[in-house]
C-alpha cells in the first residue's frame, strides 16, 4: 500500500486543534482535538443563507453589483417605482432615485457604475426606451434604446453593456452600449422575454425566458450560439457570474432551483431557501459568491439571500422562537439582561391596565419573580438580570426602581417624570427625552443616574418620546421616536449621539419608528421597528450609517428588548403579547469532514 507522502509529496500533519480557516481546503490532517484521533479535511460546499431584507419589498426590479456591494432599482408595486437601494453584505440603505419610474427593466454593472435600461410603467401604460447610469449616489440619463421594451435582460458594464430579448412580443433584438449610445447587435436565435443574463459584452450568456424555456445562448461580441439548455426551463429568473462560470436561480412557478453553468452545460446545485420569481440578482457576482434580491413569493417580497460555495459555511443571522412569558404584556415594558439571563417587568395588560408583574428568563423559559413596587408601562431598563434600573412610565411617573436579582426597591426619583427610555447599567444609566411629561408634552430633557440619584445633563437637540436608545452616561444613542405631544402624531427620523458632554446629530434612521426597541451599543445598534415603521423590520447602525436588518417573525411594536446587536432577546408586543424571540447574528464555520476507509 502506498504512503500518503509518496502519493502527495507531503506528510500528514497532526494538530491538537482543528484547522479553522479557508487555507484548510483540500488539506488532510490528523486531529487530536477534544481527545479524538481522526483524519480530517475541509471540503467546499454550496448553500444559500438569509441576508437582510430590502427596505421596500418589491418584484420585477433591476439588479447589479456583487454579494457585498449590491444594487437594486425600480420594480413594483405599483407598476414602476423610482427607489434605489444599496447592499453592503450586511444590510440595505437608500440610494438615489431613478429619474424614470419603471419595473421589469434590465440592470447591469456594479454598485457604483450601474446601468438600467428599458422597462414599463403605468397606468397609463408606457413602455420605456430610456437608459440611466448610476455613479454610486445618483442616476443620470444616458442614450435611449433603439427598441423600447420591457422584461428584457442585460449584462456587461456601464460603458460596455448589452441588452437582449424582451416584450411586446418575443423580441430577439440585441443592442450594445458604449457609455453614451446604443447600436444594434445580432439577434438572439430564440426570441423571448423574462429571461436572465450575465457576463460581458464580448462574452455574454442568456438563459431561460418566456415562452417557458431552458434555452441558453452564448454571445461573443458579434453573434449568438445555442448551447445546452437549463435542466429546468423557466422564466422570470435571475443570474450572476460570467459566460464560463454562472449560476441561474428562481423563476416562475415560484421556483427555488439553482443551476450552475460551466461554459457548456448546467448542473443543479443547492436550492434557495425561499422559492420566488421576478427577482433580481447580483449580476456581477460569481459562482462562489452571489445574491438574490426581492421578487414575488405570491406577493412582492424584500427577502435577500446570499449564495456561497466555499469551505466556510455561512449561517445567516436569524430570529428563533423563545419561551412564552407567563403574563401577556405590551406597550414597551422593561427588559434587562441577555438571552440566557433576562428580566421583564411592567407593561400593559389586555384588560387595558398597567401591571407590576415581573418575570425572569433562563434562555428557555420564564419564571415568575417578585413584583414591581409601582405598576406601569412605557419604560425600558438599563443593566442585567441581577442588577438593573429604570425610571418613569405612564402617568408622568418620576419613580425609579432597581432590581438585585430577587426583588425590586425604590431608587432615586427622576427630576422630570414621563414615559422614558433608560439604558446603560445600574450604576451608570441615562434617559434621553420622554413623552407625557407633566402637561402631556414631549421634552428634550436628559438625565443620568449614578446608582443613587438622577442628575440633569445637556438636552437633546430634538424633543422626542417613544425613542429607541442604547448606551450610558459616557456614550449613548437616541434614535427616532415621536413628537405626538405636539399636535398630531409625528415620527422623527432624527438620531443623536451623546459623547458624555453634548448631543450631536448623526445619520437618520431609514424608517421612522416610535415604540420600537433598541439593543446593542452606540457603534452596533439594532433598532426593532415600532409604530409608523415597516412592520417586522429591523435597522442596524454601525457607528456611521444605518442599513436594514433581518426581519422579525412578527410585529413586536411595544415589546421589550435587550442584548448585543448580534444576540438580541425580544419579548411581548402587539404581534405576540406573551411570546419571545431570539436573534443570533451571522456565523461562519469551516466545513470539516472526517475521512474513513469506507
Amino acid at each position: 500500500m502506498s504512503e500518503y507522502k509518496a502519493l502527495k509529496g507531503k506528510k500528514i500533519k497532526t494538530f491538537a486543534t482543528d484547522l479553522a480557516n479557508e487555507q484548510a481546503e483540500g488539506q488532510v490532517f490528523f486531529s487530536t482535538a477534544a481527545g479524538e484521533r481522526k483524519l480530517k479535511t475541509a471540503v467546499a460546499t454550496a448553500a444559500w443563507s438569509a441576508g437582510a431584507n430590502l427596505i421596500t419589498a418589491r418584484k420585477q426590479l433591476g439588479g447589479a453589483g456583487t454579494q457585498t456591494a449590491g444594487l437594486v432599482f425600480g420594480g413594483s408595486p405599483p407598476a414602476g417605482v423610482v427607489f434605489t437601494e444599496e447592499y453592503n453584505g450586511v444590510g440595505w440603505t437608500a440610494g438615489g432615485n431613478l429619474n424614470t419610474a419603471r419595473n421589469v427593466l434590465a440592470g447591469m454593472g456594479t454598485q457604483t457604475t450601474a446601468l438600467g435600461a428599458g422597462g414599463y410603467a403605468g397606468p397609463p401604460a408606457s413602455i420605456k426606451n430610456s437608459t440611466e447610469e448610476y455613479d454610486g449616489s445618483s442616476w443620470t440619463n444616458g442614450g435611449n434604446l433603439n427598441t423600447a421594451r420591457f422584461a428584457l435582460a442585460g449584462l456587461g458594464t456601464q460603458t460596455a453593456g448589452l441588452v437582449f430579448g424582451g416584450t411586446p412580443g418575443s423580441k430577439n433584438e440585441s443592442e450594445e452600449y458604449n457609455g453614451s449610445s446604443w447600436s444594434e447587435g445580432n439577434n438572439l436565435n430564440s426570441g423571448r422575454s423574462y429571461l436572465a443574463g450575465c457576463g460581458l459584452q464580448t462574452a455574454g450568456l442568456a438563459f431561460g425566458g418566456t415562452p417557458t424555456t431552458g434555452n441558453t445562448e452564448l454571445y461573443n461580441g458579434t453573434s449568438w450560439t445555442e448551447v445546452n439548455n437549463l435542466n429546468t426551463g423557466r422564466e422570470a429568473l435571475a443570474g450572476a457570474g460570467i459566460q464560463t462560470a454562472a449560476i441561474g436561480f428562481g423563476g416562475n412557478g415560484l421556483s427555488a432551483k439553482t443551476e450552475q453553468f460551466d461554459g457548456t452545460s448546467w448542473t443543479e446545485i443547492a436550492d434557495m431557501g425561499v422559492a420566488r420569481q421576478k427577482l433580481a440578482g447580483s449580476i456581477s457576482g460569481s459562482t462562489t459568491a452571489a445574491a438574490a434580491f426581492g421578487g414575488d413569493t405570491g406577493s412582492a417580497t424584500g427577502i435577500t439571500e446570499e449564495f456561497n460555495a466555499k469551505v466556510t459555511v455561512v449561517t445567516g443571522g436569524a430570529w428563533a422562537a423563545g419561551g412564552n412569558m407567563n403574563t401577556n404584556r405590551s406597550e414597551n415594558f422593561m427588559l434587562a439582561g441577555t438571552i440566557p439571563a433576562a428580566v421583564a417587568a411592567g407593561g400593559y395588560l389586555p384588560n387595558a391596565s398597567a401591571t407590576a408583574n415581573s418575570e425572569e428568563y433562563n434562555g428557555t423559559s420564564w419564571t415568575e419573580g417578585n413584583n414591581l413596587n409601582t405598576a406601569r408601562w412605557d419604560h425600558s431598563a438599563a443593566g442585567t438580570q441581577s442588577a438593573c434600573v429604570f425610571g418613569g412610565g405612564n402617568t408622568a411617573l418620576t419613580k425609579a426602581e432597581e432590581y438585585n436579582g430577587t426583588s425590586w426597591s425604590e431608587g432615586g426619583d427622576m427630576n422630570t417624570g414621563g414615559r422614558a427610555r433608560t439604558s446603560g447599567v445600574l450604576t451608570a444609566a441615562i434617559i434621553a427625552g420622554r413623552k407625557d411629561v407633566p402637561g402631556g408634552n414631549i421634552t428634550v430633557n436628559c438625565e443620568s443616574y449614578d446608582g443613587s440619584s438622577w442628575t440633569e445633563i445637556a438636552n437633546l437637540n430634538t424633543a422626542r418620546g417613544g425613542n429607541q436608545q442604547v448606551g450610558g452616561p459616557s456614550a449613548a444613542l437616541s434614535a427616532s421616536g415621536t413628537q405626538d405631544g405636539v399636535g398630531s402624531v409625528v415620527n422623527v427620523a432624527n438620531v443623536e449621539s451623546w459623547d458624555g458632554t453634548s448631543w450631536t446629530e448623526v445619520a437618520n434612521v431609514l424608517d421612522d419608528s416610535r415604540s420600537g426597541q433598541g439593543s446593542g451599543t452606540v457603534t452596533a445598534m439594532m433598532l426593532i421597528n415600532g409604530s409608523g415603521a415597516t412592520a417586522n423590520g429591523t435597522q442596524i447602525y454601525n457607528g456611521t450609517s444605518w442599513v436594514s436588518g433581518v426581519a422579525t417573525p412578527y410585529n413586536s411594536q411595544g415589546g421589550g428588548a435587550n442584548g448585543a446587536s448580534t444576540a438580541v432577546l425580544n419579548a411581548g408586543g402587539s404581534g405576540d403579547v406573551n411570546g419571545s424571540m431570539e436573534f443570533t447574528g451571522e456565523t461562519t464555520a469551516i466545513n470539516l469532514k472526517t475521512l474513513t476507509d469506507s
